[in-house]
């Protein structure tokens, strides 16, 4: 009955799906997005970002929109919230070798942007989108108290706040619609 319901809901709607790309240039990174409708303005689905410089690993932002016309969510204004997950890489492992637990470390967080989705033609997107978004800075555990006072400092913290974890997100993705 649920998966009746849910079929019925899609194939009323403005598209099936939406994939769309974009690398990221100040930060290399690359995005690949899949979203499906939810209600008539409304929409939701996940990106899926791979950070290739400093902290490098998978970040995932499960995602939902709502769109600002009265009907429709295939093209238009939209505000979307996102949680954020990540699993990332020890900035320096080489300085930290012998002293921590583990390589890689998990970020959590949660953003708002709004944006615009242009449907070029039945199928081509470009979508821009700004917003804020917060990530949980770097935790490392180390395996000695004594390694955990020695490397402590703000100055990775800063570094995150400036790259991968930089708070304004501005993206824009090219895609294509079904």
């Amino acid at each position: 009955m649920i998966v009746g319901a849910t079929i019925g809901n899609v194939n009323a709607q403005d598209f099936t799906g939406n994939a769309s790309a974009a690398f990221g240039i100040l930060n290399p990174k690359l995005r690949l997005q899949y979203e499906v409708p939810l209600q008539d303005r409304a929409s939701f689905g996940a990106s899926m970002n791979y950070y290739f410089v400093n902290w490098t690993g998978p970040v995932v932002e499960p995602f939902i929109r709502i769109y600002g016309k009265r009907s429709g969510n295939g093209e238009g204004f939209f505000s979307q919230v996102k949680l954020i997950y990540g699993n990332l890489s020890v900035l320096d492992y080489d300085l930290y070798e012998g002293t921590l637990e583990k390589s890689r470390w998990s970020t959590f967080g949660a953003g708002i942007n709004i944006g615009y989705k242009f449907l070029i033609g039945n199928s081509f997107t470009i979508e821009p989108l700004l917003g804020y978004r917060f990530l949980s800075l770097p935790v490392y555990a180390f395996e000695s108290e004594e390694a955990e006072i020695y490397y402590s400092g703000i100055g990775e913290g800063i570094g995150w706040y400036l790259t991968t974890g930089f708070p304004v997100d501005f993206q824009v993705k090219f895609g294509f619609q079904f």
